[in-house]
């Protein structure tokens, strides 16, 4: 079946007037909506609400043609709002996603993370061309990766690159409150503030957080991890 999906995205992506018309039957006209059209809305979307963990006031945008998994134990809250028109939404197991968070594809979420309230992760940019309204204007998408057990405050927004490259949040890194992620966090950091700084590395000799003195003291020696997975 993901064989056939592919083929047929290929295809549709090769050839825009046949994607144009998919599209006019798949979607509402103007304004611009990313809900489907009653009937496939029913059949495609509709008994994903019923899966374990997904509240039924959360707001499920999503398209046949990306990907959006759900792992085993994973939880989105009341009136989250998951949108896969741009690219894949990947929820791996026993992620949990707090009251009213924003998740725009492509983004993967790893194993065990966690959003607080009002987390938005956006995976793409609008064009900002001043001469037609926004709505009008091409989007890029800017890819996020989110490793394990990552955990972002409350208010926190994640932006994705301006230059299409993945944005990454390593593993086990904590994102403080409010803050505005718009580049790399490496693994086993806390980072706070806008734009989102490193404030604290684990040191695993230490076994405590300790202030990074320089770039380079973020990195985390691969030998030091292994033990831990």
């Amino acid at each position: 079946m993901y064989k056939l999906k592919k083929t047929i995205k290929d295809y549709l992506d090769n050839h825009p007037e046949a994607k144009q018309r998919v599209l006019s039957l798949l979607f509402k006209r103007k304004p611009y909506q990313t809900r489907l059209k009653g009937i496939f809305w029913l059949i495609t979307i509709m008994p994903k609400y019923f899966r374990r963990g997904i509240c039924l006031s959360a707001r499920l945008d999503l398209v046949p043609f990306n990907k959006f998994r759900f792992g085993k134990y994973a939880k989105l809250e009341k009136n989250v709002v998951v949108n896969n028109g741009m690219g894949d939404v990947i929820i791996e197991d026993e992620v949990q996603i707090g009251i009213g968070c924003v998740l725009i594809g492509p983004i993967k979420i790893g194993k065990y993370s966690g959003l607080s309230q009002y987390v938005r992760l956006l995976g793409m940019h609008h064009g900002i061309d001043p001469i037609a309204p926004h709505h009008h204007l091409p989007c890029d998408t800017a890819p996020i990766e989110l490793g394990e057990d990552v955990f972002i405050g409350t208010g926190t927004v994640v932006m994705g690159k301006k230059n299409g490259e993945v944005l990454k949040l390593g593993d086990y890194c904590r994102i403080g409150a409010n803050s505005v992620v718009m580049d790399d966090i490496p693994p086993y950091s806390i980072a706070v503030g806008n734009p989102a700084r490193v404030v604290r590395k684990w040191d695993f000799i230490e076994n405590a957080w300790v202030k990074p003195n320089k770039e380079s003291d973020t990195e985390v020696a691969p030998e030091l991890i292994a033990p831990l997975k």
